[in-house]
């Protein structure tokens, strides 16, 4: 009886963890919390009409590395690679790519809602070669929406 009673005391003064499913916060009974990233690596792809966006996403922790491929109908398309930080359930990435012969960065931020990544939208400056957000607490991610898609499936030319 002393053996059982000693164990039911035993398991409740660990520490408990909760997830929240709407945040990247781990709470544990003693109301501490702990950042722990959410999952976000994988494939993800748009088709608006005749242009196809599409990301394939590395992570490692809360940093984020990978491909992104912009195939416009009749614009130009962009090729190229992300590196950043996922922050709470916000990617924050910089695009280095090549379009029409020419390298350029561009500052991209996505939500991940519900498996999705929203791309969020602000003002934009560029200096040199770079485009950049100019007030980051004023982005709204109400832009396009990459959905999950198949690693497997998706054509060689997105990878």
């Amino acid at each position: 009886m002393l053996s059982i009673l000693a164990l039911a005391i035993g398991c409740q003064s660990g520490t408990e963890k909760t997830i929240s499913s709407d945040s990247a916060t781990l709470k544990t009974n003693d109301g501490a919390k702990e950042n722990t990233p959410i999952h976000v690596a994988g494939c993800y792809m748009e088709i608006l009409k005749r242009d196809t966006f599409t990301a394939h996403i590395m992570q490692q922790g809360n940093t984020i590395s990978g491909r992104l491929v912009f195939n416009n109908y009749e614009k130009d398309s962009s090729t190229g690679s992300v590196t950043g930080l996922l922050e709470g359930d916000i990617l924050k990435l910089k695009y280095r790519f090549s379009s029409e012969g020419m390298s350029s960065v561009m500052e991209l931020y996505y939500q991940s809602k519900n498996g999705n990544l929203v791309r969020g939208i602000g003002d934009m400056a560029t200096k040199g070669d770079s485009t950049f957000f100019m007030n980051t607490e004023a982005i709204k991610y109400e832009g396009s929406v990459l959905s999950p898609y198949s690693c497997e499936i998706l054509p060689a030319k997105y990878r």
